[in-house]
């Protein structure tokens, strides 16, 4: 999967044909951008380049 960025949370989008194992991989991802802050760091980032 991959992230979906421009929403406010957690979201990461697979195919409509992907197999059970790349969705349980998509899950995982999603847990650890949670766990990890992923998001905020991300928006972080780009507001301190975007006011450069």
């Amino acid at each position: 999967g991959a992230p979906l960025l421009g929403v406010n949370g957690v979201g990461i989008i697979c195919h409509g044909s992907s197999s059970p194992k790349a969705i349980k991989n998509a899950v995982k991802l999603a847990v650890r951008y949670a766990e990890n802050n992923t998001l905020e760091r991300m928006s972080g980032m780009l507001l301190k380049n975007r006011n450069k």
